[in-house]
């Protein structure tokens, strides 16, 4: 069905239930663990009612931007999340199939075109518009689960011919962040200002959790995390 890595007793991240989950909000799904989604953008941009904030700040076209993630799986389960329970949890990436990077993207953009541009076609959009939303220009790796856990993000970056493209983390990798080649955005997602807050809501009679994470070691995480984005010397937005 798709390229397969070599191992023994590798597993799909993407169950039956997680699949039926995640298809039920959208979600178009890319091999073992990946996905494609429609941001709401894209059809303003194509009806020329305005883009995203990339657009106003940077020049990004939204109807020419693909929102993905090439790892469906998280180490939070932060109370916020629209996205619920749709998604796998996991410290890393273990004994998950890994696809292939080249594959993966070619398989992305191909159901971005035929699942979410395409069919718009005829919906009240611009022509123009629409002919250049037939070659996408940017990738947003902030859908869901977290992206850098993919062990050949770096090649999937590579892969990508025609960038800007922006990835979001949620600061609980360290090292493979470290390890990322340049991006034109990185995005950490900080939640609170320390630790007691990031893992409790404030309120002393609530004790709500936020990001709920896996790791007990979140919050060093997090600011290694911090420190190795401050560190990075390419030219990118952060």
């Amino acid at each position: 069905m798709f390229p397969k890595s070599r191992g023994a007793r590798l597993k799909e991240m993407i169950t039956p239930s997680i699949r039926e989950g995640l298809q039920t909000k959208g979600y178009q799904l890319v091999g073992s663990h990946s996905a494609v989604k429609r941001c709401r953008w894209v059809l303003s941009s194509l009806r020329r009612h305005g883009g995203c904030y990339k657009h106003t700040f940077y020049g990004i076209e939204s109807h020419r931007c693909m929102e993905a993630t090439t790892s469906v799986a998280c180490a939070n389960r932060c109370t916020f999340c629209w996205r619920g329970s749709t998604h796998p949890n996991a410290l890393k990436w273990g004994s998950f199939e890994a696809d292939d990077p080249r594959w993966l993207v070619q398989q992305m953009v191909d159901k971005h075109l035929a699942k979410i541009i395409k069919p718009l076609k005829g919906a009240q959009v611009d022509d123009k518009s629409f002919s250049e939303a037939l070659q996408p220009r940017h990738v947003a790796l902030s859908l869901v689960g977290e992206p850098v856990m993919y062990p050949k993000m770096g090649e999937f970056l590579r892969a990508i011919h025609t960038p800007p493209y922006m990835v979001v983390t949620n600061g609980q990798h360290p090292e493979e962040l470290a390890n990322l080649p340049q991006v034109t955005q990185l995005y950490i997602s900080i939640d609170a200002s320390n630790a007691e807050e990031l893992k409790k809501a404030g309120e002393m009679i609530v004790l709500r959790q936020i990001d709920r994470p896996l790791f007990k070691d979140y919050w060093e995480r997090l600011l290694s995390s911090l420190k190795a984005a401050a560190e990075k010397k390419e030219k990118q937005r952060k």
